[in-house]
């Protein structure tokens, strides 16, 4: 398991990054950035949003991504339409990736007799003709698609396991088995089931970010959350450092094969793979692999996030949000605040 050698820092002086920049507008961005950042070191808030708009220009991969960002960013005439930027891409871009490491409590299934999981065997190769519109078809496809295996680590679903086919058993027995959840890249939480105007807002403002990177939002809307593209499965311990934002799939040379990189070198599952790539393979064709380029935005969040502080002070802000009763009379608790109505407005929509 490689580790990524990533750590929080101010941003990089324009000339030591030359290298990086595309084109003249790029380096201009680049250098409006670094400058605002230079000029508010005192002030935490100022410093994480300038580091989220300049390691945003350093690290994206998509061309369309890094097109937006410098041109929004050229567009900015001061330091507080500065900020107020990298505030918009922290709010509407990093932090519905981010979950809050305390959120979710991991959901296990009880096992079906051999009898009942041949009949669920039949009944889900008869979705295949079908694009899945709830959670549940969305897991019991990837489950599927993938193997019945975690794609990151190969352990095996634990009720496929006892309840599989006799000529997995010996690479049930090497792999080992485990329970799995169905992992969203764009997460289901984000725009599903919203039930008043505030989350509609709110979701429709993530969903404009998404547009303006050129993402297609149409197949991400409503139900379409659930679309093969954008699901994957994964042992619950991966799922969590996936959502958490400390591990990402880093895109090879090669079609679906990824580099997986993890924050925390501690975490039992990841240490002991025995490769830290995987490739992504589908046991039918009518059925798509994760989408590359969802991936590539996800591992651009999760190295921003964890460069620039933003991912730790979405964790902070959560923390003080469930010590605090009453928010700071002075604004101090402005963040708070936000955190408060992102938070009432998502829903757990299960693993």
């Amino acid at each position: 398991m490689i580790i990524e050698g990533l750590s929080p820092g101010p941003l990089p002086p324009p000339k030591t990054i030359e290298h990086k920049f595309q084109t003249p507008n790029h380096s201009n961005a680049y250098t409006s950035v670094y400058n605002f950042h230079e000029r508010v070191l005192e002030d935490e808030a100022s410093v994480i949003r300038a580091r989220v708009l300049g390691f945003l220009l350093i690290l994206t991969t998509n061309d369309t991504v890094r097109a937006e960002v410098v041109s929004t960013v050229v567009s900015c005439s001061n330091d507080s339409a500065l900020y107020d930027l990298g505030e918009v891409y922290m709010d509407f871009l990093i932090r519905p990736f981010k979950k809050y490491k305390g959120s979710r409590t991991p959901t296990f299934q009880s096992h079906p007799s051999r009898p009942s999981f041949d009949l669920r065997q039949q009944e889900i190769k008869s979705l295949i003709h079908q694009a899945p519109d709830n959670h549940e078809k969305a897991k019991d496809l990837a489950l599927y698609r993938d193997g019945y295996r975690c794609v990151a680590t190969k352990v095996f679903e634990v009720n496929y396991a006892v309840n599989g086919g006799p000529e997995d058993y010996a690479d049930i027995q090497q792999s080992g088995a485990t329970a799995t959840n169905c992992a969203h890249i764009i997460p289901a939480s984000t725009y599903f089931k919203l039930s008043n105007e505030p989350k509609k807002k709110y979701a429709a403002s993530v969903l404009a970010v998404l547009a303006r990177f050129g993402y297609n939002v149409d197949n991400l809307n409503g139900s379409k959350i659930h679309s093969l593209f954008n699901v994957m499965t994964l042992v619950t311990a991966v799922h969590d450092y996936f959502d958490q934002l400390k591990l990402w799939f880093e895109a090879t040379i090669t079609p679906h094969r990824y580099e997986i990189k993890c924050l925390n070198p501690f975490e039992p599952i990841l240490r002991n793979m025995t490769s830290p790539f995987t490739t992504f393979v589908t046991s039918d064709p009518r059925l798509p692999l994760p989408d590359p380029a969802l991936l590539a935005l996800h591992a651009t969040c999760a190295k921003v996030a964890h460069l620039s502080g933003a991912g730790e002070h979405i964790d902070r802000v959560h923390r003080d949000l469930r010590r605090l009763d009453v928010l700071a009379e002075d604004g101090g608790s402005s963040d708070v605040l936000f955190h408060a109505l992102y938070h009432s407005s998502v829903v757990d929509v299960g693993a």
